[in-house]
């Protein structure tokens, strides 16, 4: 009976789940193992013929990790399973192994490595969905769509603007995943289990073998941060996720029969279709991967809030709790990598109608700004008097039926005179005043909708789109040299040995 008591607190403790994800990420911990071990070597703790004979096995059971032969005892847990295994394949030789570390900076390494190397590949899978925002923006510089307060119509803008806000949007989300990458770019292998060791350790070696910019210098505080990488990646991918919730709420609203201005490929939505169509109403092609997306920034969002709450109150040093954080980055890592996945397909595939868009704008009465901004810079009358002139103006065609083009120079001077202003105005001038296409060549400031300022801003997104992927192709460098590097030094021991 206490054996089975025991088993049913082991299984609680060294759950399945935790089992699966640690089995991701047994690749790093011999990693992180390894530069331990030959640290431990360039120190004197262990001799070159006992290094050689660990870094071999080491090598071995890395192989069979990637040969899916590596298995988890859910007794040991995968730490003490790696350390069976070596003692397994070298006898006693394996019990220096763990000289001067704990499991604590051990696991926490392990994740660490694992994260930066998920990090790096999630945002490289990104760089397409930039490129393709960038295509739309340069492709629609001149297709005027209404643009929304409050979802109401309020000034005309481009699809080429609304592309541009989104990709800037998701820059900056990756900015965020970024800072926290550089922030906790920090190893915290020698930290052991919170309070450092008498051992000799080189800290610097095993940041540099292990592709870490710098040591986590306190011990109790580097321990004691175990779910914070997490949770900072997860706020970051929370961002990330947020913004494209928004993007997939414009395009669901843009895709209805209502509004029109968008359609979406066949490729991610079909009529008659067993998913995205319906099984009765076969008119219906439905945006279930647009809603999907939308939905990922509250599950994210959600797994950052989770953390955070496990995370609360925790006393200095190592906790057991924060193990569980382990399971909600691997959700929300999954979670944003599939909906990139499919953004990048909408986006790729996405049809727009610029007729409808472009009528949507003359018939919503959303160039009246507009056409005020024009009445007070010719007249030189302060712009809130003409805004209440027009909006009195405008208010009574609404409220007949009529156009902003159907207002007439007549009206709206007649108007002026009640508010005692006077006004020289002509319908030819009002035409200009409100024809969408003359409206968004006068937004000549920085990232108006202009030619001449979306060419600019153009230039300025492209930049920014090659120094995210120099930024991150710079990272993978420095983690892939630091791994050819260690095994290079491996290799050098073995055949040194072996020779």
């Amino acid at each position: 009976m206490k054996n089975k008591k025991n088993l049913e607190t082991a299984g609680f403790i060294v759950s399945q789940a935790q089992l699966s994800l640690d089995l991701k990420m047994v690749f790093f911990d011999v990693q992180g193992t390894t530069a331990h071990v030959l640290m431990l070597n360039k120190q004197k703790i262990i001799d070159d013929k006992k290094t050689t004979l660990i870094v071999k096995a080491l090598k071995e059971i890395s192989q069979e990790v990637d040969q899916g032969k590596f298995i988890i005892d859910p007794n040991k847990g995968a730490q003490l399973t790696l350390e069976a295994k070596i003692i397994e394949k070298i006898g006693d030789v394996a019990y220096s192994v763990h000289t001067g570390r704990s499991r604590n900076d051990q696991i926490m390494v392990t994740e660490m490595l694992y994260l930066k190397n998920e990090v790096i590949n999630l945002i490289k899978s990104f760089i397409p969905i930039l490129k393709e925002l960038f295509k739309l923006a340069k492709n629609n510089v001149k297709t005027v769509i209404p643009g929304y307060t409050h979802m109401q119509p309020a000034k005309p803008t481009t699809f080429g603007q609304w592309s541009l806000a989104y990709l800037n949007g998701f820059l900056k989300s990756m900015k965020t995943v970024e800072h926290y990458f550089d922030l906790y770019d920090l190893n915290p292998l020698g930290a052991c289990e919170s309070y450092g060791t008498s051992w000799p350790l080189d800290r610097e070696y095993t940041a540099k073998l292990l592709g870490f910019s710098k040591v986590w210098e306190i011990p109790q505080e580097a321990i004691s941060s175990r779910g914070f990488v997490q949770l900072g990646y997860l706020i970051g991918l929370s961002e990330i996720c947020l913004v494209a919730s928004k993007l997939a709420q414009d395009l669901i609203l843009f895709n209805t029969f209502e509004y029109g201005m968008i359609g979406l490929g066949d490729e991610v939505a079909q009529r008659l279709h067993p998913i995205t169509g319906s099984s009765v109403m076969a008119q219906k092609k439905n945006p279930d991967v647009l809603e999907l997306i939308r939905s990922t920034a509250s599950q994210v969002t959600g797994y950052a809030n989770i953390v955070a709450n496990i995370l609360d109150s925790l006393p200095m040093g190592y906790n057991r709790d924060s193990r569980e954080v382990k399971e909600y980055i691997d959700l929300g890592l999954t979670k944003t990598k599939a909906m990139i996945k499919t953004l990048e397909k909408v986006l790729a595939t996405i049809k727009i109608d610029k007729k409808k868009m472009l009528d949507a704008v003359e018939e919503n009465y959303s160039l009246t700004t507009d056409l005020a901004d024009y009445i007070s810079q010719k007249s030189g009358v302060g712009y809130r008097l003409i805004y209440k002139i027009i909006g009195q103006v405008v208010d009574e065609a609404i409220n007949k039926g009529k156009l902003l083009k159907e207002i007439s120079a007549e009206e709206i001077i007649g108007k002026a005179l009640i508010n005692d202003v006077e006004l020289e105005l002509t319908d030819e001038e009002i035409k200009k005043a409100i024809d969408p296409q003359l409206v968004i060549e006068k937004r000549n400031h920085i990232g108006g909708s202009s030619t001449s300022s979306m060419k600019k801003s153009l230039k300025n997104v492209q930049n920014a789109i090659k120094d995210v992927n120099r930024s991150i192709n710079k990272k993978s460098l420095v983690f892939s040299e630091a791994k050819k590097k260690t095994d290079l030094i491996v290799n050098n021991l073995i055949e040194k040995y072996e020779s």
